[in-house]
């Protein structure tokens, strides 16, 4: 058991202000029983799981997948590497449609590579995060000559010049989707705004929606967000590691104390009960970081 791994070294000419300068890429190719995965060698969290235990974050993965049907379609918003959209893809809605969006390039270009190492065709790739408004952030190439946890820079925060992030809102491509059944967005702040920017679609759709919710200074203001859009919403919080994980270490690299931060909100109208779980009422206090719940 276990994960076998392979560095590749690759070169990347990347422009910045003075010219191209030549910068090693570090890959490392994966290959557990869960699947294959191209991750960055200086990826410290997404990357460093993949590589110790065949996959990421994976309850969240089990928790999706009691709201959706082999025909849904899902929306991911803030995709990185794919290490969930793949799994969503080939193994929860095989005969719907993954439209995952990740706006930087050259995590784009993994999402894609990804997908093409585990045969999966139903995934349909934006390069394009989702917003509140059509906007543009200039930003600096993802630094690939330090250890960095790769899915936590929020858009525009890595200062300099020679990469343009695009934003756009989901409902500027409501003719182009198929009915939703589940938004998954984890894009590090930007939750309200991507509601925001798919109210028409939320509303043609009512889809199930499960996002990150890891800052207790925007958690009020999303969660009032989603409750006037109709919806009851629940915590759902997981560690990071998973003992009976694809690889079968027994190790826990991260910590117990470490996690994730996600709720889960269910249309009022659903019908669903969400069992062991109470519903998310004190907006304002109701946080597992406030609370240490």
């Amino acid at each position: 058991m276990g994960c076998a791994t392979r560095p590749l070294l690759l070169h990347a000419s990347l422009a910045a202000s003075r010219g191209a300068v030549l910068i090693d890429m570090s890959l490392i190719l994966t290959k557990s029983r869960g699947g294959e995965f191209l991750t960055l060698s200086n990826d410290t969290v997404i990357g460093e799981s993949i590589r110790t235990y065949g996959e990421w974050s994976y309850r969240e993965i089990e928790l999706i997948g009691q709201f959706i049907r082999p025909g849904s379609n899902v929306i991911e918003a803030g995709s990185n590497i794919g290490s969930h959209t793949m799994f969503i893809a080939r193994d929860l809605c095989p005969q719907g449609a993954v439209f995952a969006f990740e706006p930087r390039r050259l995590i784009f270009q993994m999402l894609c590579a990804n997908m093409i190492l585990n045969g999966v065709t139903n995934v349909h790739p934006f390069q394009l995060g989702l917003g509140a408004q059509e906007e543009n952030f200039a930003e600096a190439p993802i630094p690939l000559n330090f250890d960095a946890n790769f899915g936590g820079f929020a858009p525009g925060c890595i200062e300099g010049k020679g990469e343009i992030l695009r934003l756009v809102t989901l409902d500027s491509m409501l003719d182009q989707l198929p009915p939703i059944q589940l938004i998954k967005a984890d894009v590090e702040g930007y939750e309200a705004d991507m509601l925001r920017g798919a109210r028409q679609l939320i509303a043609r759709d009512r889809p199930v929606l499960y996002l990150e919710n890891d800052r207790t200074d925007k958690s009020p203001e999303l969660l009032r967000l989603i409750d006037g859009m109709g919806y009851r919403s629940y915590w759902h919080t997981t560690e990071m590691f998973r003992p009976d994980n694809f690889a079968g270490q027994p190790a826990d690299i991260f910590g117990a104390a470490t996690g994730s931060f996600n709720i889960l909100s269910i249309p009022r109208d659903s019908g669903w009960n969400i069992i062991g779980e109470p519903e998310i009422t004190d907006f304002d206090n109701d946080h597992p970081l406030k609370t240490g719940a």
